[in-house]
């Protein structure tokens, strides 16, 4: 199975913040282990919509260093509805369609960006 963290880099509390995640709950416990994260930090329902850890920006960075694929919002979307069993074929397909959109689109320009060892989103 797969660790991932995703792009979505919210500004909270004075820091960036991400999400760690996998549809296996004891490789993302291990993988958090790892991290030097505690598992009592681990947000699961009914406190949080899906299972996840919360991490600052250099968890992300170093989550990134030991194996942890970069998720998209699509992939964090897949995984979050098929942990929540929402995963429908009508998400499935619109998942798609915007997979196929941002292929032809290519990158967004709106990437978090390494400003002095932090990250920040353009604008912001």
């Amino acid at each position: 199975m797969t660790v991932y963290v995703d792009e979505a880099i919210h500004p909270w509390r004075g820091r960036l913040w991400a999400h760690l995640f996998s549809t296996d709950l004891d490789e993302l416990h291990a993988f958090a282990g790892r991290l030097g994260l505690h598992r009592g930090w681990f947000q699961s329902p009914p406190k949080a919509s899906w299972p996840h850890y919360d991490v600052i920006e250099g968890r992300r960075f170093q989550a990134l260093r030991l194996g942890a694929v970069a998720a998209d919002r699509c992939t964090t979307l897949e995984v979050a509805w098929s942990l929540q069993g929402a995963l429908t074929p009508d998400r499935i397909a619109r998942l798609a369609a915007r997979r196929a959109a941002l292929a032809v689109q290519g990158p967004p320009a709106e990437r978090p960006v390494e400003v002095a060892g932090q990250m920040a989103l353009p604008g912001f």
